[in-house]
């Protein structure tokens, strides 16, 4: 546990709740941060093969672990047992977290349902749900406009502009100050014991050894790992070259990609696949000079402790929303019309993606970060014709970007993601604000409300990440001014139906028939189902409170057609 402050010291508890992945629980800490610099005592709620990660994870007073693998053995005996020991644990929680705010990261139903159980009931005092949780029929609902645009985009990401940890941060602490934002820390340093471990496993290392690069072989799926006969020619060069000794990581699951890489290399290698705890991965870590990795959760650990990072992104995996949360980073994508592939769906290319990235071109990126210190040393004139090769940036407000270093910087994907990034910025902070009430029943001081139909140019800064400029093809252009027109056309007439209801009897009707018509134009275009899927998400959650959806449909509807203008005129959005 870590004794950051005592809780009377802190205002209040904020209670976590993330039930996904080891990467996912890490992309955390940013959330934290926010919530320490408010003031905030913040508990933690993880799967249990997960809470040895709580040493890394800076001012969590305390973490809560949750048996999964026990509950769902115990509901497939019974499920009354099941039921009695979720019910318990919630109870202990609450007696002694006592939340005053409990912020659920994690969509799925039971994780909802663990919301209500630790948020409580009036009679004992209902703490404030910020996330995802249930309402009063047991049906899906969405705390804040920034957490319907996650769960929105949970399955809509070809088109997400942001890194899934601000969106965590977004949900959970929106109105964190910027000079908070700046100072942040990342993750705690390995205890001590940890640093021991790693440097016996490292002492195998040949004499001549000058450093050491990781390399994480394996990924969430084999579709996303890169060859690692791949790594082997990779970490043969750095070693021929450099005197860099790689230092194999992974889980005992991994075993096999660790052998493929024996085979392979000629060089030296220290094998630590299978050997660690995560605090002594950490440790690993913080004596490398760099991380070679696929889309992991080690990445994650690597960027929150502050290593750089050379990542491989590969089928369903794209660095826009899922990339190392540190700037400095090199993340590579192959340079197809295909990638990112959607979820759910069999490739037809024969995973042609997993192996377009040749050991060269990484070779060539990491041998020039090394010597110069810059990943845009390397001949990026070569590696572009089989990788897009993005840098991780940070903006004036914390965001963290991805800057396209070659050419494809000027594709119409580059520059639609920039564009998006502008656009959900201003729509989602506008929304948000103005459906976040102060006390009393006033808006609070910081909240910025919007001229009525005038969305403010650009209430954010921008880096060169955001304000990438390019023409569109003509092909993009032509069928994107379409759909776009017909959107704003829509909102409009939406907006001027919605002061009709109630006066007539037919406006009801004609209403609703638009805004299916509105989704099947955002469910017809690629590039807008994300804005379809956040729609959807929109009137559901609404649809008990029309004054609500009619003034979030105006809203809306005033900078899509803002957005269409600039976008059919080809002037700047920013």
């Amino acid at each position: 546990m870590e004794n950051t402050s005592s809780a009377a010291d802190r205002s209040a508890t904020t209670l976590v709740i993330n039930l996904t992945r080891f990467g996912d629980l890490l992309q955390c800490q940013p959330l934290i941060e926010d919530l320490y610099s408010q003031g905030q005592t913040v508990h933690l709620v993880c799967l249990d093969n997960f809470s040895s990660a709580q040493p890394l994870l800076r001012h969590v007073e305390r973490t809560w672990p949750l048996p999964g693998a026990r509950l769902m053995a115990d509901m497939d005996k019974d499920w009354r047992i099941a039921t009695a020991l979720l019910l318990e644990f919630a109870r202990t929680v609450r007696s002694e977290a006592r939340p005053g705010c409990v912020v659920n990261l994690t969509t799925t139903l039971p994780a909802r349902l663990l919301t209500g159980l630790l948020a409580g009931g009036h009679t004992d005092g209902q703490a404030e749900i910020r996330g995802f949780c249930l309402d009063a029929h047991g049906f899906g609902q969405n705390r804040g406009i920034w957490s319907t645009f996650l769960n929105s985009g949970a399955t809509n990401r070809l088109s997400a502009p942001f890194n899934i940890a601000d969106m965590f941060r977004m949900v959970g602490a929106p109105h964190t100050p910027a000079a908070a934002v700046q100072t942040r820390q990342g993750l705690a340093d390995p205890p001590q014991g940890a640093l021991d471990a790693a440097d016996a496993l490292l002492a195998g290392a040949p004499p001549e050894t000058c450093g050491f690069v990781a390399m994480q072989l394996g990924a969430s799926e084999a579709r996303r790992q890169w060859p690692a006969h791949f790594f082997a020619e990779v970490g043969d060069r750095l070693w021929r070259e450099r005197k860099l000794c790689p230092v194999l990581l992974g889980s005992p699951a991994e075993r096999p990609l660790a052998e493929a890489y024996v085979q392979a290399a000629q060089g030296t290698w220290v094998d630590a696949v299978g050997k660690t705890s995560l605090t002594q991965l950490a440790a690993l870590l913080r004596r490398s000079k760099l991380l070679f990795t696929n889309d992991t959760g080690t990445m994650h650990l690597a960027a929150g402790l502050g290593v750089p990072c050379l990542a491989i992104f590969l089928a369903t995996a794209q660095p826009c929303d899922t990339g190392p949360y540190l700037p400095g980073c090199c993340c590579l994508e192959p340079a197809l019309p295909c990638h990112p592939c959607p979820f759910g769906r069999p490739c037809p290319n024969n995973l042609a993606c997993v192996t377009h990235i040749s050991p060269r071109s990484v070779e060539s990126l990491a041998l020039s970060w090394l010597d110069a210190g810059r990943w845009d040393a390397a001949p990026l004139d070569l590696v572009e014709s089989e990788a897009r090769v993005w840098l991780t940036e940070q903006d004036d407000k914390g965001f963290m970007t991805v800057r396209c270093l070659t050419e494809h910087a000027a594709a119409d994907r580059s520059l639609w993601l920039a564009q998006q990034r502008i656009f959900w910025r201003q729509i989602l902070d506008e929304l948000d604000d103005a459906a976040r009430p102060a006390a009393g029943g006033q808006q609070s001081a910081d909240t910025r409300q919007p001229e009525k139909n005038a969305p403010s140019a650009s209430a954010h800064g921008t880096t060169h990440a955001d304000s990438q400029t390019g023409a569109f093809s003509p092909e993009f252009t032509q069928r994107m001014a379409t759909s776009l027109e017909q959107a704003a056309q829509l909102f409009e007439i939406l907006t001027q139906q919605g002061q009709l209801l109630g006066k007539s009897p037919k406006a009801g009707q004609l209403f609703l028939r638009n805004c299916e018509r509105l989704q099947t134009v955002f469910d017809a275009c690629p590039e807008l189902r994300s804005l379809g899927a956040f729609w959807r998400e929109l009137r559901q959650e609404r649809g008990d409170r029309l004054d609500d959806l009619l003034e979030l449909t105006a809203q809306l509807g005033a900078h899509f057609v803002i957005w269409c203008h600039k976008f059919t005129d080809g002037t700047s959005f920013a």
